[in-house]
């Protein structure tokens, strides 16, 4: 689907960014795209749908938000959807998420979508 013919709510941005989750002893996520509403990423073991999990995104230096160093927003989150990057979910392989934002303190919402025009010029309330 082009850009243009994409009806979400939120744009998103293609941003490679570590993300750290509560779930399964502090599991590594690394985005492939970001909006204001949720992201995308890969994950090293199979997350089912309707998992909940607390993350923390970690936006680099120079991100364009007050402070301009590296800054951690916590968010969380719902997988609405996982699917295996290989055909081996029984071996709990690696898989692509995608989450979506349930709950996010309005100071790191703030942050997250100062962040985001600083990458598309536009501030995610599409």
């Amino acid at each position: 689907m082009k850009q243009s013919d994409d009806k979400r709510r939120h744009p998103r941005i293609a941003k490679r960014l570590r993300v750290r989750s509560t779930l399964r002893d502090a599991v590594e996520l690394e985005t492939i795209d970001l909006s204001a509403g949720g992201l995308r990423c890969t994950a090293p073991v199979f997350i089912a749908p309707m998992t909940k999990m607390a993350l923390s995104l970690v936006l680099p230096d120079g991100s364009g938000v007050p402070g301009d160093g590296e800054r951690v927003i916590e968010a969380e989150a719902v997988v609405v959807r996982s699917e295996p990057l290989v055909d081996d979910r029984a071996n709990n392989s690696a898989c692509r998420v995608a989450l979506f934002f349930s709950r996010m303190e309005d100071a790191d919402r703030q942050i997250l979508q100062a962040f985001l025009k600083g990458r598309n010029g536009r501030t995610g309330n599409a």
